[in-house]
């Protein structure tokens, strides 16, 4: 017989699970009480989420591939999602719904594998950019994969890291921006004592296992459609081709978005600073040991540095959904994860941070352009605040008033994500 207390004593074994619960039930709470009293004037429904790239893959789920010489074509789209909608049978809404539960689930076992605080849990739990969690969209399986492949490097398990690198290989294409990282980690990890034949053997079985998923991936798509580098030659289409960086840095989406893809952006340089530095302490090895960086962390910079290069390389300027490839993976969870374990930084420390934040900024154009529709002055307080949102996350494990800091961003965030929903579910450009 099972004792009453044993639900507590579950949940005091996997508290993140109680975390999350609460998260759902917030969620939900404010939901209905912004609906209720019109701030948010629309829910999602089967019609209304079916918006922007869910149109292609409902085209991949019910008629397979096509490939156009001379316009934009379901070539462009990996097939995993749109294959496992095919076999649940869900409409629009519940493939979304069944993206939330992947994402949490994901989520919450990758919390409970890193030993995450519940205030940061929270914290990312209400991150803006998740509202494609709830949208028949990769995000949710490439969450899961990629929880998989890090928690193979994390906890050892070789089987986790190929089957997470083959899943993720098979549901998006920003999976192919895994080799440079994998040989990235791989050279680091080799470089720790006594770990050069463990590294190698992972690094050679990675390569393997995302060779096999591009390889199914042209397979299926020269089957379909007797062209097996039809995902490439669809990209020109889609305006994914090497092209000069144009200035000012510009977003489709304005400023509902434009906050969200400036912190991508910010993690992406900070994330090839980090990089530029392990990668001098590796040539400097010899004299000067090199730092213990777990291979899941450095996978994590690896990642984010190949998406930052490609965004800036491939897109002209347009940060186009560089919040979407940052902000709403594990990648970025393992890296606020790692930050939150690191000793607290001088102060000096966020000062030189703040001045080269402030720096950065004007790559949009801030300080000298007419900004968007905004004043100057409009201009510089929007930046401001983003300024200061982000340096309440980098000093929250310094701050005295931790409790009330993570309530107020919490609450923001939530009603940002439910804003930037209702924006996508009336066809706003919010991707």
């Amino acid at each position: 017989m099972i004792s009453f207390s044993s639900p507590s004593l579950f949940i005091r074994r996997y508290p993140i699970l109680g975390v999350v619960a609460l998260h759902v039930l917030l969620l939900a709470a404010l939901t209905s009480v912004l609906y209720c009293f019109g701030v948010i004037h629309y829910l999602p429904d089967s019609e209304n989420i079916a918006r922007w790239d869910v149109y292609w893959y409902a085209l991949i789920r019910e008629n397979g591939y096509s490939f156009s010489t001379t316009s934009s074509s379901t070539a462009a789209f990996f097939p995993l999602l749109p294959y496992f909608w095919r076999f649940t049978h869900l409409d629009a809404l519940g493939m979304g719904l069944l993206n939330f539960g992947i994402f949490l689930a994901a989520f919450a076992w990758l919390a409970h594998q890193l030993r995450l605080p519940a205030r940061w849990a929270l914290l990312l739990l209400s991150t803006p950019a998740l509202l494609f969690m709830v949208i028949p969209y990769t995000e949710a399986l490439f969450f899961l994969f990629s929880t998989l492949l890090l928690m193979g490097l994390h906890r050892g398990r070789l089987s986790w890291w190929m089957l997470g690198l083959v899943g993720c290989g098979l549901t998006r294409s920003a999976s192919t921006m895994f080799v440079p990282a994998l040989l990235f980690t791989t050279l680091l990890w080799a470089a720790q004592p006594g770990q050069a034949r463990r590294a190698l053997q992972w690094g050679g079985l990675g390569l393997l296992s995302n060779g096999i998923a591009v390889g199914t991936v042209m397979f299926i798509q020269w089957y379909q459609m007797d062209e097996p580098f039809a995902f490439y030659k669809a990209q020109q289409f889609w305006g994914h081709h090497l092209q000069a960086v144009h200035y000012p840095f510009v977003t489709p989406s304005g400023i509902n978005m434009l906050w969200l893809d400036a912190l991508a952006l910010w993690v992406g340089l900070a994330s090839i600073g980090v990089c530029t530095w392990l990668a001098f302490r590796w040539l400097r090895r010899r004299h000067q040991p090199l730092p213990a960086v777990p291979p899941a962390v450095v996978f994590a910079l690896g990642y984010c540095v190949c998406i930052t290069l490609f965004i800036l390389s491939h897109q002209g300027g347009s940060l186009w959904n560089f919040g979407r490839y940052v902000l709403t993976t594990p990648f970025f969870v393992v890296l606020v994860w790692y930050l939150s374990t690191q000793p607290a930084w001088p102060r000096r420390f966020y000062v030189y941070l703040l001045l080269a934040t402030l720096a950065l900024w004007q790559v949009f154009g801030v300080y000298t352009l007419e900004f968007d529709n905004f004043t100057r002055s409009q201009a510089l307080w929007y930046f401001a605040l983003l300024t200061a949102y982000l340096f309440l996350y980098l000093t929250l494990r310094q701050l005295r008033w931790k409790g009330e800091v993570v309530m107020g961003l919490y609450v923001f965030n939530l009603v940002m994500q439910l804003h930037l929903l209702e924006c996508f579910i009336q066809y706003f450009v919010v991707q």
